[in-house]
C-alpha cells in the first residue's frame, strides 16, 4: 500500500514501512482529514443556502446581489481551504491572482466574477468537499480507534469485554495474539490514511490552481 512520502525518509525499506507511524507529517495528514468534515459541512450548507436563495429571488432582481455575494463567499472558502491544504498537507498551491477592477452594471460585474478563470472549478470543489470530508472522517474514526483498541487489548481485556465473532477474549494469550494483529492493522491503517491524504492533496492542487 502506497503512502504519502513527501517528507518521509526513504533511506531504507524499514524507513518507508515503519517511518510514517512516528513521522509528524502523518499526524498532520490525519488532522487535515478530521478537519475536512466540519469544513465540508460548512461549505456545503452556506453555499447551498446562498445559491438557492439567489436563484429564488431572481424574479425580484435582489437575487443578483445574493448570487454575487455567493461568488465572493465561495472565493473566501476556497482561500481558507487552500491555506489548510498548504499548511497541513504541504500542497504548495499558489494564491489566486487578484481580480482586475470591474466596472459597469451589477449584472456585468457579477458575470465578470462568474467568468473569472477557475471560479466554476472552485465552486465544484467546495461542494465535493462535503462527501470527501465525510469519507475522510469515517476513515479516521474507524481505523484509529480500532487500532488503539487492538494494541491495548492485553491491558484492557479484563476491564472491557471484547468479542471476536461469538467468542469473548478471556486469556492473556488471546489478547497478545490480537495485539500482534493490531500492530499490523495499525501500520496498514497509517499507510491508508496517508494515501488518502495524498489523494486529497492532489485533488486540491488540481481544483484550486489560480
Amino acid at each position: 500500500m502506497m503512502t504519502d512520502t513527501r517528507t518521509l525518509s526513504a533511506d531504507s525499506a524499514i524507513d518507508r514501512i515503519f517511518g510514517p507511524v512516528i513521522h509528524p507529517q502523518t499526524w498532520m495528514n490525519i488532522l487535515y482529514l478530521v478537519a475536512s468534515f466540519p469544513l465540508g459541512v460548512a461549505y456545503f450548507v452556506v453555499l447551498v443556502t446562498l445559491f438557492s436563495l439567489g436563484v429564488g429571488l431572481l424574479p425580484i432582481f435582489i437575487g443578483l446581489f445574493v448570487l454575487w455575494f455567493a461568488l465572493f463567499v465561495a472565493d473566501v472558502f476556497a482561500t481558507i481551504d487552500r491555506a489548510a491544504a498548504n499548511m497541513m498537507l504541504g500542497a504548495q498551491i499558489p494564491p489566486r491572482t487578484p481580480a482586475p477592477p470591474i466596472t459597469g452594471s451589477v449584472f456585468e460585474q457579477m458575470m465578470a466574477a462568474a467568468r473569472r478563470p477557475g471560479t466554476l472549478r472552485r465552486i465544484v470543489y467546495l461542494f465535493v468537499r462535503f462527501p470527501i470530508g465525510l469519507v475522510s472522517f469515517i476513515f479516521v474514526m474507524v481505523l484509529l480507534p480500532l487500532s488503539v483498541g487492538l494494541l491495548t487489548l492485553p491491558l484492557t481485556y479484563n476491564i472491557v469485554p471484547v468479542n471476536v465473532g461469538f467468542s469473548r477474549v478471556e486469556t492473556f494469550d488471546e489478547a497478545i495474539y490480537l495485539c500482534c494483529f493490531g500492530a499490523v492493522f495499525t501500520l496498514l491503517s497509517i499507510h491508508a490514511l496517508n494515501s488518502w491524504a495524498a489523494l486529497s492533496r492532489r485533488f486540491a492542487r488540481t481544483m484550486l490552481v489560480p
